[in-house]
């Protein structure tokens, strides 16, 4: 007779045991991964442009970049010798006529894409690479506003189709078909009290030096003027972010002065050695760099403002286009009144600190133009662009209401009526 035994239970090893364990365990992760991102307490993704991303925390200034080329700087931006070997200062040198000239024709210009060296150019990139994760969104688009920590800026406009025409050499300002200029419409609004004194500052040279450029931008307050080089590249990028951050932009014209120097201010300068016809052409290109600026500045120019029949023509050319001009020379105020142009003459040449020894230099003519501001109810002031400057009138700014002193934009200290008709 066959007997039945009775049957025992598998022996497990360990081993399997070890592999069971570590299947539930990822079933239980799983779990919870989908649960948490159904419930919108996970994590989403949403796509920004850069250059419309808030400041969450300001990193440590910028100590600035090198000199854009081995030369030397004109007398009227240099607060000392220049040094080839300084990395902290900002010399402003244009290039060649050759760089900008296709032949020995003044009048040929060439692209804008190869003024300044590759070793200074900015880095290549787009706004749509840029992707920020917020946590507790779900599946739902986030407003990046609600996450800021600052204040809103009111941000100038964006170029006006209505307000550019056409010419050979790109898109100038114009005064639109129903009446708005550009010293209007791109000027930052001024809402402090006019019966205090008000002062403003306007700091020059940017978009040659990507590091400077964006301290200047993001470090100084919004009722800061910036003007920019002609000669830069990615104005339209550069002068847009400052737009955005509540900067009134302003364009530079390089123009002849007693120095002697022309080739410094490059190709497109304006020289009383040319005919008028010459140098509206110049005009145009350089009023062509960029959209969305309420005025122009001198950049150098004693020489040429003090020639009537050279300037005259060039004022003309911006009060038509309905642009303001700001004069540092003190030469070009009689004929921009005869002629009824937006404008007004700076007080103050703020000496552009090249490193920290200088900034006693700087905080001497700030204090300067407190002063002035006292006496005559406004002043302004303009400086080129080094990070020590920067930092300096950064921390000056936040003093001036304890002083009494209203901080404005320079285009609220325009005279004559056709700034504001």
């Amino acid at each position: 007779m066959y007997r039945y035994r009775r049957l025992k239970r598998p022996v497990i090893s360990r081993l399997t045991w070890a592999w069971l364990g570590a299947f539930c365990g990822l079933l239980v992760l799983s779990g919870v991964f989908f649960r948490a991102m159904n419930s919108g307490e996970g994590a989403s993704r949403i796509a920004m442009p850069i250059d419309q991303m808030e400041n969450f925390a300001r990193a440590p200034a910028h100590s600035g970049g090198p000199a854009l080329r081995d030369g030397g700087p004109s007398d009227e931006i240099a607060a000392k010798p220049f040094d080839k070997d300084d990395k902290d200062g900002l010399v402003l040198i244009y290039p060649d006529e050759n760089e900008m000239f296709a032949s020995n024709d003044d009048t040929d210009f060439l692209g804008d894409e190869d003024y300044l060296s590759d070793d200074y150019s900015d880095d290549e990139y787009s706004g749509d690479d840029i992707v920020i994760t917020i946590p507790g969104q779900g599946n739902r688009a986030a407003d990046a506003r609600a996450a800021s920590l600052t204040p809103a800026v009111r941000a100038i406009a964006d170029p006006d189709p209505a307000l550019l025409q056409t010419t050979a050499l790109g898109k100038t300002p114009r005064v639109a078909p129903d009446g708005r200029k550009s010293v209007q419409v791109y000027a930052r609004s001024f809402d402090g009290d006019r019966a205090k004194p008000r002062l403003a500052i306007i700091v020059g040279g940017l978009g040659l030096n990507t590091a400077i450029t964006e301290q200047a931008i993001d470090n100084l307050p919004p009722e800061i003027s910036l003007s920019f080089a002609p000669y830069a590249k990615n104005l339209e990028f550069w002068t847009r972010k400052a737009r955005l951050a509540g900067h009134e932009v302003l364009i530079e014209l390089p123009m002849e002065g007693y120095g002697g120097n022309n080739q410094a201010l490059g190709a497109a300068a304006l020289l009383s050695s040319r005919s008028p016809e010459e140098n509206l052409q110049r005009m145009d290109w350089l009023m062509s760099r960029f959209g969305g600026y309420f005025a122009a500045t001198n950049y150098m120019g004693a020489k040429f403002s003090a020639d009537e029949a050279s300037l005259a023509p060039v004022l003309q050319k911006l009060k038509d286009a309905g642009v303001g001009y700001i004069d540092d020379t003190g030469a070009a105020k009689r004929t921009g009144e005869s002629l009824g142009v937006p404008m007004a003459t700076i007080s103050r040449m703020i000496p552009a600190a090249a490193d920290e020894n200088d900034r006693g230099m700087v905080q001497r003519e700030l204090a300067n133009l407190v002063q002035i501001a006292e006496r005559d109810g406004v002043a302004i002031g303009k400086t080129y662009a080094y990070a020590a400057t920067i930092d300096e009138i950064a921390s000056w700014s936040r003093s001036l209401e304890g002083k009494g002193i209203v901080q404005a934009p320079a285009s609220a200290l325009l005279r004559t009526a056709t700034a504001t008709s």
